[in-house]
């Protein structure tokens, strides 16, 4: 993935480096600079002053900090503060600066835990301030050579390898909660808007349901013949790689779900769902199901 977008930021730049070149340009490309220099020096005032009072960073999918920020002091609460933690090594060195109006792309090199990677940065710059700024760093990468992860257990494959599981964003927890309150309220349509295009359920008896639409009919009838209701017993966020290095996020939940026996009686069991998120969406549950004694 890193690769495929790295390609298509690389030929944006190679567009932008036919045009001529003029007064805006290099001014447009001096005030790109200015962020990087203030960055490198510590010099958080300054680097403020490069920023404009809306500026809007988009961070990489992958990383603790990934997301969108508004605002240079968000930016340096949220996402400098952990990378710092992360990386007490970290640095960025510019390589080049390639402009097209006011868009400018930045080749970097990236220092962090010891190793160097190569980075596209795009930053939009209106009236001599950053107004936009998103990076394309290589997260998987990143993150196996972060020193201070928030570890919180391992992820094993089947070719005997492995690798950390982080402590997730805990804002994710409130989708679960969210998730899980409009199975009590019956509201499918919310369920189906909260689920990702391409939504897989595996159910605890290994049933597969594709699609929301599959799913609502899942639960209608689910809802029809026990009448389940659903208590969030635990919750925990976490981000591993997967087999193929691609940062993910996921929750590890715990829920006691009550339904209707035969002749009206409540029968509890307790759920462990393994939920993938992709985009602030649910994409993934994985569920398995043990009966809870009665009474």
């Amino acid at each position: 993935m890193f690769q495929r977008i790295l390609t298509i930021v690389v030929m944006a730049i190679g567009l932008a480096a036919c045009q001529g070149d003029s007064n805006q340009d290099a001014a447009n490309i001096a005030a790109a600079k200015a962020g990087y220099d203030a960055f490198a020096a510590g010099d958080m005032e300054a680097w403020v002053q490069t920023q404009a009072p809306d500026v809007k960073w988009v961070m990489p999918k992958g990383f603790p900090y990934g997301g969108e920020y508004v605002g240079a002091e968000e930016v340096i609460q949220q996402v400098f503060t952990p990378i710092g933690e992360l990386w007490p090594d970290f640095k960025v060195e510019p390589l080049s600066f390639r402009v097209s109006g006011d868009v400018v792309f930045i080749e970097t090199k990236m220092t962090a835990g010891g190793q160097t990677s190569d980075s596209i940065h795009k930053a939009v710059i209106r009236d001599g301030q950053y107004a936009e700024f998103q990076v394309y760093d290589d997260a998987g990468f990143m993150m196996s050579h972060a020193v201070n992860t928030s570890g919180i257990g391992t992820q094993y494959f089947e070719d005997g390898s492995s690798t950390p599981l982080l402590a997730g964003d805990s804002a994710n927890i409130q989708i679960w909660l969210d998730y899980i309150q409009a199975h009590n309220d019956r509201d499918f349509d919310k369920i189906a808007a909260m689920n990702a295009k391409d939504f897989r359920g595996v159910a605890a008896h290994g049933e597969v349901v594709s699609g929301s639409a599959a799913h609502t009919a899942f639960l209608q009838n689910w809802v029809a013949t026990e009448n389940p209701q659903w208590r969030v017993w635990w919750v925990i966020a976490n981000d591993g790689q997967n087999s193929e290095g691609v940062m993910e996020e996921w929750l590890a939940t715990g829920n006691v779900v009550t339904t209707e026996g035969p002749d009206g009686e409540p029968l509890k069991t307790y759920e462990t769902v393994d939920v993938l998120l992709e985009g602030g969406k649910i994409k993934l549950l994985n569920v398995a199901a043990q009966t809870m004694p009665q009474g």
